[in-house]
């Protein structure tokens, strides 16, 4: 049986952060919210309304400038 979660990581790299779908503020989370919909949320919205971090649940938004300079320190 194939393992779905397989190589899933909590954190993601993106070129750019979108904005919250609830507030406008610059998001952090792509969650899964209570309504069981899958959104971008900034941190006061992901603690408000996201089920948290996991493979059913969400991934954090990391810019990939910021994971090089991590990366390079």
């Amino acid at each position: 049986m194939k393992n779905f979660y397989e190589g899933y990581s909590e954190k993601v790299e993106v070129d750019e952060l979108p904005n919250c779908i609830f507030c406008g503020k610059e998001a952090g989370y792509n969650a899964r919210t209570e309504a069981d919909l899958w959104c971008y949320l900034c941190e006061k919205c992901f603690m408000e309304y996201g089920l948290g971090l996991g493979p059913a649940e969400g991934q954090m938004l990391v810019l990939k400038s910021k994971s090089i300079e991590v990366l390079s320190e």
